[in-house]
């Protein structure tokens, strides 16, 4: 039981006991809040109150769809039959998430009309309770789009503002809000109101780490333009923008989070220039990011230094420091080419405003570098680091160099002494990074040693060495050169090498075998040293606009059926290339599939575009000619793309050859439009110099703008109906319940029943209500057992009055019927004074049957269901069972009693039912009905058992399928206490430990895929 002091929203809960016209007796368990609801259905199912007994007080919970529409109207009969018709239908599409989403998503917007009867909250209440649904299986998708809808319906609806603010707030499924869903609550909320709720959107996203909307700092930014106070509402968004600082969504590498970040960079500015109230929300600031840091990879730390690099001044750079120090450690155990690169500004940025922090810190920084840079490709890159290092913190003490210090750090000599001359432009760095996106590790070595000595020797010492690898190296020095990220010196160096190399190449000696040998990772036709020379000419004549030499710009030909320029530059790459990525081409597979059913050149596979050679068959494939000595992909160290294209022709030739080939004219080449430029170097933030920075803790001002709201109307207390007692007679004829449970029809002074009943008495309001209560009998048998379960395994004793009352109800007596008892439920240890509930008698009590027979009336007396589990031995019982010749209608001495392996009794989770190859969304499904709450991550349950602990938590790995609707295999199983602390298996009680087995083996057999 729940202390009601330790939640501040308690929720009673009771035991009503009803009566109908027939006599017959129904009691159920209900909530307050619930009520209202609750009793307009059992009077349309014919039971009036008759009495009610409070049992305990619990935390609030929410009335359940589509229960709590009866309780709007409580006197409107039409609205009650609206409701129960839409109920009905609204229950059976909820059946069919779990095995056909896409036909209950079609059966929910059918319903959409018809709960718009009810109202347009009642609409909005459905497709909410359909996005849980798909929630609770994991179908994102699903569920987004349901809330997409609600959306929809929101804009042509008056769907009230209340419900919206609900469905924004609420966090279960506040990390997939559509930004239409957020748009049109806002907009119902009113300027202020509505500014709370983005932020409250963008803040539950960002501690999730998910992706924020595209437009969601624009709406920001609108909002507080539209608020009365605009200066206020900005600052509150600052406010709020500095709470989620330490959050880890904030810091994603990419998308609409570099806004959010743009906005705090200006925030980290000015603290700057605050004075000592800056200083104390750096301060705060610092503290939340470095709890933070232990969970961000090294994408999420480079975004991290793009923020603090270029507001950090030379007098506050221990943050700075730190997050360097945790990317460097990042990197050793990811490779991660582009915060490799920010890593590095970072350090030179700290080299140049505050070389002593870096000596400070140099054992710590020295070992960081030691653990990332420890490969032997890795070696010359780190030696160009450390000459800028000491080149960038030369200025302040030149008697001490930064490498040296950084050695003695890292307890041996990091790399070898780079004593070349600085490059014209860059860094030693950039210079090495650049080579070493193309060429392997040896030749970044030979390369910088020949771009320091004279290119003639060194091309004609590597050409009398190896023939075929210095072909190798002079085209991969084209590529590296074609490349629009290489400086402008470096390509003009590195093109006079190979210009060099090949000149002195003799092309007998240059065979594909030889080529091949040299490099395995090339697979070049017909090498051709005349080609790479007319190669290193057209880079030289592009050095200016080397984009020009990109796929993405080549000219395209105007093909019959393709309107779309870039599309018919995709055919003429794919015939070029042999085959094109839809993700290196930067569209999906269906543009693909598109173009393949526009024209016959090409065929559409899993994501690629493949030439059709069946389109060209008998003509001379002058593009094929071209391509064999002109066009190469190496691969290079970054991600598969476009940028690892050679061409060593003008990329007019491969068009027009390719358009003659398909029969079009050459004249009618599309040229590509001007590339919009997408790297630019953002503009340093304008910082508000106008805007103070928030008084208050930073985390602070977003708290309180969302408040717990405590306090509800009173609840409704169940209390005895004034129409009882009722008369069963309905139309001059009497209504009883017959031997099996049936309505039985009998005229007044008659003896015998009638076969048929008359129109009079099948029309009343009254008698119908029977049939709709006997109807309803079998969905409540589900409720009782539940019931009665849920105390069994929490060893809940049921009190006095309470059993009373629920052995006056036939089902739950039948129920009760022949259960073993404990009549001193509040004893610690085992389970004392056990007996068979056999009987029972108003005036006498409880009679039982222990194991000795002696059977007695203990009159009304607390007991306690006993959990079989915490029976010494269970063999007695049974065989006590058997020989009385009974059967127990709820499951208790035949119960599944298995629990872990004794080797695993010990540990905090258990693999005996793992591995077991499952329907994944059927599994979910079946482990919300066993009681589990489910999810994306991991199923939870948590067990209520006073004389142990009062909360256990179990929880289960269902698996992770590549798509929601895949199959999957099952994973461990375990407890936690109300902290998250995993607890052993020896420590919970063992009644626990077989309920959570059974209810997950349960559901692990009805989620197991079946052969068709």
């Amino acid at each position: 039981m729940i202390d009601p002091a330790h939640d501040p929203d308690p929720e009673a809960v009771f035991l009503v006991r009803l009566c109908s016209l027939v006599s017959a007796v129904r009691v159920i368990e209900v909530r307050a809040d619930a009520w209202p609801a609750r009793r307009v259905v059992e009077q349309h199912e014919g039971y009036l109150v008759e009495d009610a007994l409070l049992l305990r007080r619990e935390p609030r919970q929410e009335v359940p769809f589509p229960l709590r529409l009866h309780g709007e109207r409580p006197e409107d009969e039409a609205h009650h039959e609206r409701v129960r018709r839409a109920s009905r239908v609204f229950l059976r599409a909820a059946a069919l998430v779990e095995a056909r989403p896409r036909r209950a998503e079609q059966t929910f917007q059918a319903l959409e009309a018809l709960f718009e009867e009810i109202g347009p909250d009642a609409a909005a209440a459905m497709w909410l309770e359909a996005a849980r649904a798909f929630l609770a299986l994991g179908d994102e998708e699903h569920a987004s789009r349901a809330l997409r809808r609600l959306a929809r319906l929101a804009r042509r609806a008056p769907v009230s503002a209340a419900l919206l603010d609900a469905v924004v707030s609420s966090p279960r499924h506040g990390t997939l809000l559509p930004s239409e869903l957020v748009d049109v609550a806002a907009e119902r909320a009113g300027p202020d109101a509505g500014l709370s709720l983005r932020l409250g959107v963008l803040r539950r996203r960002l501690e999730a780490g998910r992706d924020v909307p595209p437009g969601t700092m624009a709406a920001l930014t609108n909002a507080a333009r539209a608020a009365a106070d605009p200066v206020t509402a900005a600052a509150r968004i600052d406010a709020a923008l500095l709470g989620c600082f330490g959050l880890l969504g904030t810091w994603a590498p990419a998308g609409e989070a570099s806004l959010v970040r743009a906005r705090l960079q200006a925030l980290w500015m000015h603290a700057h220039a605050s004075g000592d109230h800056g200083l104390r929300v750096r301060k705060d600031l610092a503290a939340a990011l470095r709890a933070t840091l232990g969970d961000l990879d090294a994408a999420h730390l480079a975004a991290v230094l793009d923020v603090l690099v270029p507001a950090s001044p030379s007098d506050d750079t221990s943050l700075l420091v730190d997050v360097t120090r945790g990317l460097l450690g990042a990197l050793a155990r990811e490779n991660d080419s582009s915060a490799e690169t920010t890593c590095m500004r970072a350090l030179l940025h700290l080299a140049d405003i505050a070389p002593a922090n870096l000596y400070v810190r140099a054992d710590e920084i020295g070992r960081a570098l030691a653990d990332a840079f420890n490969k032997p490709a890795s070696r010359p890159l780190l030696a160009a680091l450390l000459a800028d290092l000491d080149a960038a913190a030369g200025h302040v003490d030149p008697s001490r160099l930064l490498s040296e210090a950084l050695d003695r750090g890292a307890g041996a000599r990091l790399a070898p002494a780079e004593a070349d001359p600085p490059p014209r432009s860059g860094t030693r760095t950039d210079r090495v990074r650049a080579l070493a996106r193309w060429l392997p590790a040896p030749l970044v070595t030979t390369t910088l040693a020949a771009l320091a000595a004279s290119t003639e020797e060194v091309a004609s010492a590597a050409v009398a060495a190896a023939p075929a690898l210095a072909f190798v190296w002079a085209l991969r020095l084209v590529g590296l050169a074609q490349d629009e990220r290489t400086a402008p010196d470096l390509a003009e160096d590195t093109l006079s090498l190979a210009e060099a190399l090949t000149e002195r190449l003799d092309p007998r000696l240059v065979t594909p075998s030889a080529v091949a040998a040299a490099d395995p990772t090339l697979h070049l036709a017909h090498p051709d040293p005349a080609a790479l020379l007319r190669g290193v000419a057209l880079t030289r004549a592009s050095l200016a606009d080397r984009g020009a030499l990109r796929p993405e710009r080549w000219p395209a030909p105007a093909l019959p059926g393709l309107s779309d320029p870039r599309d018919a530059r995709f055919v003429l790459l794919a015939w070029s290339l042999a085959t094109l990525d839809a993700r290196e081409a930067g569209t999906h597979h269906l543009t693909f599939a598109r173009i393949a059913d526009a024209t016959p050149l090409v065929r559409a596979g899993a994501g690629r575009l493949s030439p059709s050679p069946l389109a060209l068959r008998g003509v001379s494939s002058s593009l094929a000619r071209l391509t064999t000595t002109n066009l190469l992909r190496i691969p290079t160290a970054d991600e598969p793309s476009l940028r690892d294209v050679v061409l060593l022709c003008a990329p007019r030739d491969l068009a027009e050859a390719f358009a003659r080939d398909v029969g079009v004219s050459p004249r009618l080449l599309a040229e590509a439009p001007a590339p919009v430029p997408t790297s630019l170097d953002p503009a340093s933030p304008l910082v508000p110099r106008d805007l103070p920075l928030p008084d208050l803790d930073p985390a602070r001002p977003l708290a309180a703008l969302f408040p717990r709201r405590t306090s509800r109307a009173p609840a409704l207390v169940p209390a005895r109906d004034p129409a009882l007692p009722l008369s069963p007679v309905v139309a001059g004829h009497v209504v009883s319940i017959g031997p099996r449970g049936e309505l039985v029809v009998t005229p007044e002074g008659a003896s015998s029943p009638l076969r048929r009943v008359p129109s009079a008495v099948r029309k009343d309001e009254r008698y119908r209500a029977l049939v709709r209560g006997r109807r309803a009998e079998r969905a409540r048998r589900y409720e009782a057992t539940r019931l009665l379960e849920d105390r069994m395994i929490s060893a809940t004793p049921l009190r006095a009055d309470e059993l009373a009352w629920l052995l006056d109800d036939p089902l739950h007596a039948s129920l009760l019927g022949h259960l073993v008892v404990t009549t001193r439920p509040r004893d610690p240890g085992p389970p004392r004074d056990l007996a068979l509930l056999w009987s029972w008698e108003r005036a006498r009590g409880l009679g039982v049957v222990p194991l000795d027979y002696d059977a007695r009336w203990i009159g009304w007396t607390d007991v306690e269901i006993v959990h079989p589990a915490r029976l010494p031995d269970v063999t007695p019982w049974r065989a006590l069972l058997d020989d009385l010749g009974v059967k127990q209608a709820l499951p208790q001495l035949f119960r599944d009693l298995r629990g872990v392996p004794d080797e695993e009794l010990d540990s905090t989770e258990s693999h005996v039912l793992a591995r077991r190859l499952v329907d994944a969304a059927a599994l979910r499904r079946a482990l919300a009905d066993e009681g589990f709450c489910t999810g994306p991550g991991l199923a939870t349950r948590t067990f209520v058992h006073p004389p142990s602990d009062p909360n256990v938590s179990a929880w289960f790995d269902p698996g992770r399928p590549p798509w929601p609707r895949d199959a999957a295999y099952s994973g461990a199983f375990g407890f936690c206490d109300p902290n998250g602390v995993a607890l052993p298996f020896s420590s919970v009680p063992r009644p626990l430990v077989c309920e959570a087995r059974a209810s997950i083996d349960r559901a692990l057999a009805r989620a197991a895929p079946r052969a068709r």
